[in-house]
This record gives C-alpha cells, structure tokens and sequence, in this order.
C-alpha cells in the first residue's frame, strides 16, 4: 500500500508489509477472508494508533510502541515453559501460532468444541468472526487485518464444563517473532457454563506486541467465568480488547491480574441485551518501575432489569503509572438497572501516579448506579501500630498490603482460580 500522510512509523511498517505479509496469514486464499482482512486495513489505515488527543487514550501513550518495533512473525521453536495452573484442558499458543504438542484437548465434554482460529480460516469459516465493519477502533481494525491465530471455544445449549480451560499465549526469545495478533471467539449456548482461564507471558528483555482481540456472546442464563493473568515481558506492549454481550439471564464474571508488560491496556466492553443478565467486571494491576498499565470498560445497559459491576484496584511502585476509566451507560427505557464501579489505588512510591476517570451516562430515571474513585499510600499510623507489635517494617508493608488486595480476590468465584492469582500476587511483594 502506498505511503500515507502523517501515519506514525509502526503502522506505515503495517501497510507497507501487508500484501507480502497476507499471503502467509490463514485463509489468504478465501475471498471472504481476504476482503475481511482488507476492510481492516483500510479502516486502520484512516485511524492510524490512537494519540493523546483522542478523548478515551489521553492517559496513556502509545509513542514508545509506535516510534519503533519491528513486527515479522515466525514459527516458534523454542522450549516452553510448564504451565503453573493445573487443569486437564489446555490449548497453547507460542509466539502467535497454536502448538499442537504443548495442548490438551481431548478430555473436553461432548459439546464443547475449541479450534484454533489459524484453522477455522483456512476452511474458510470467517463468518464466525462476525463483522466489525463500523468499530472505530484502530488497534481492532489492525487485527482484523494481520490475525494469525487463536482460539474459537463453542458451547453447545446446556453443557457444563467442571474444569477450567487454560489458554496459554506465550512470548518467547529466539523465534524472530515479535508482533501477535491473535482472535479469539467464545460462543455459549443457552444454560450453558464454563470457566476460561487465559495466560500472558513472556520473558523479559524480549520486546514484543501483543494485539489480541476476543469477542463473546453469551445466550440466555450462559455463564461464562473468564480470568486472565497477564505476564508479558517486562519490555512488552500488550493491547487487549474484550467485546461481550449478555442475553437474559446471562452471567459475565470476568478478572484481569496485570503485572506485566512495560506498556498494557485492557479494554472491555458489555453489552447487556437481556433482563436479568449480570456482568462483573472486576481486576487487580500490580506494577513497578516505569510500568504503565491502563484498565478501560464500558458497559451498556440497553434493556430493562439487569445489573454491572465493577471492582478495580491498583498497587504501584517506583514511577508506574496507573489507569483506571470506567463507564456505565443506560439508555432511554432501561429501567430498574444497577450498576456499581469502584476502583482504588494504593501508591507505594511519591513518584508513582495513577489517573482515575469514572463516567456515568443515565438516561433512564428508576436505576441505582454509583461510582467511587481513590488513591493513597499506605496508613501510617497503621504502620506504626504492627511495627509496635514487633512486626519488621517490611513483613508489616506486606499484611497491609495483602488487606488492601484481599477483598478484590475474593471477588473471584472459582476457587482454584482466586488460589493461583493469590500465589502470583504473593509473589510480586515478596519484592516490595
């Protein structure tokens, strides 16, 4: 494609690159495809990667992404490391391509299907993507464009699933892979139930981005329990979108623990269409150094009788810089609609900094919707008082710290679940 003006460097690199890049990418010879992935391209060429002028990324910066990484993909080769949570159901991807080798899929119930995307395209099975011809998202038109894998999870009318499913991305050194873009598409059927756990990892010193989209859709009274611990290399940017829409009676829990990559964003929007569908959306970001990590959701009450969500909360230390914007919109006629946001932060550092925009958009008279928003450091009379009980000043930091997260962990329904991502966190203060 031709050069355009005043497009950043990274996405004229995109453009330049596509027409040999497609013919790589699957189902490059299905027409259906090949006009999905250029619809994409086209919308992404007009967007170019979002600046601080547009409303909803003023608080974070993309320049460190845009000015400068190289984005060729591999196949990977490179030993992978054991997965830490254990379940019999696990499907890997490395460095953007599903390894066969790495996953375990054949304990899965009858009625549960999960195929890699890489393998859907290459029959020809696009029309599972849906159309995302008017998102003016241009990070979501980019993967539209250049998606290579990931993973399509299909549950059939009222089949529950005991075990989690674990989703593995990893990220790793001596591939000369450095870009993924990977969709995914989760489709519960009525009264149907299951728990999805997705993993993000790299190793650090490897620059790399991470551009995964996921698209949900949940019938009525499916629940869906979908966790996601992101891990990416400390060098990393990693760019997550989540659409999901509820139909009534529907349950959407879903927890995000971030404590990795230089540069994250989270995004998740729900799209409630049925009464008495609920949707939680709740996460925790642990960062340090000169980490920045941006949560943004949106929720959309669009019929009467229904109910959100929302706990987030922030540790940060040294210069991390945190982001927290949440909205909650009702439409006209979305009556008897609660929603709930909260989201705190605790600053460990002075030179760390976190920006909080919460936003609510009522336009409906009988709802119960409320927001709060704090930040602080740790209490020092509280400090003072475990350090007078011959508590160390660091084990006293930690039991303050572990209060300060508890609540939001318990948040997480699936037992095993909340376990492992309390192990992570312990983890990360051990080196407070």
């Amino acid at each position: 494609m031709s050069k355009m003006k005043n497009l950043t460097p990274l996405a004229q690199t995109y453009l330049d690159r596509f027409d040999t890049a497609r013919e790589s990418l699957p189902g490059h010879d299905n027409p259906a495809v090949v006009a999905l992935r250029e619809s994409g391209l086209a919308r992404f060429a007009s967007l170019d990667f979002p600046g601080r002028k547009v409303e909803e990324w003023r608080f974070t910066n993309l320049s460190p992404l845009t000015k400068g990484i190289e984005t060729t993909e591999a196949p990977a080769n490179a030993a992978l490391p054991a997965a830490e949570f254990e379940t019999p159901h696990i499907m890997t991807f490395v460095n953007g391509h599903f390894s066969a080798n790495e996953s375990r899929l054949d304990k899965l119930p009858d009625g549960v299907k999960l195929s890699s995307v890489a393998a859907e395209l290459d029959a020809g099975n696009s029309a599972l993507l849906g159309s995302d011809a008017e998102d003016k998202r241009a990070v979501v038109a980019l993967n539209t464009a250049f998606m290579e894998d990931g993973f399509v999870l299909m549950v059939e009318d009222g089949v529950s699933v005991t075990e989690p499913i674990l989703i593995r991305f990893l990220s790793l050194l001596g591939t000369g892979t450095n870009a993924h873009h990977m969709r995914n598409v989760i489709r519960l059927g009525q009264n149907s139930a299951i728990t999805l756990v997705e993993e993000h990892a790299g190793i650090d010193g490897h620059a790399y981005f991470a551009n995964p989209m996921t698209n949900i859709t949940l019938a009525a009274d499916a629940k869906l329990n979908h966790y996601k611990y992101q891990a990416e290399s400390n060098t990393a940017f990693h760019l997550a979108n989540t659409d999901t829409e509820l139909a009534a009676g529907a349950v959407y829990e879903n927890f995000a623990l971030t404590t990795g990559a230089r540069l994250a964003r989270n995004e998740l929007e729900s799209r409630i269409t049925g009464s008495g569908a609920v949707s939680i959306l709740n996460g925790a970001y642990l960062i340090r150094g000169q980490q920045h990590a941006d949560t943004t959701t949106i929720t959309r009450h669009l019929v009467p009788e229904n109910e959100s969500r929302q706990v987030y909360k922030g540790i940060l230390d040294g210069e991390a810089q945190g982001v927290f914007q949440g909205k909650i919109q009702i439409v006209p006629d979305a009556q008897q609609v609660n929603g709930d946001q909260l989201s705190r932060s605790l600053l460990l550092s002075d030179r760390a900094s976190v920006s909080v925009k919460p936003e609510l958009e009522i336009h409906a008279d009988d709802v119960k919707c409320s927001h709060g928003a704090s930040s602080g450091e740790l209490d020092e009379d509280a400090l003072f008082y475990l350090q007078s009980r011959g508590i160390d000043e660091k084990s006293a930091r930690k039991m303050l710290i572990d209060a300060f997260l508890a609540d939001v962990l318990e948040e997480i329904s699936n037992d095993g679940v909340r376990e492992y991502f309390a192990k992570v966190t312990a983890r990360w203060m051990d080196k407070v």
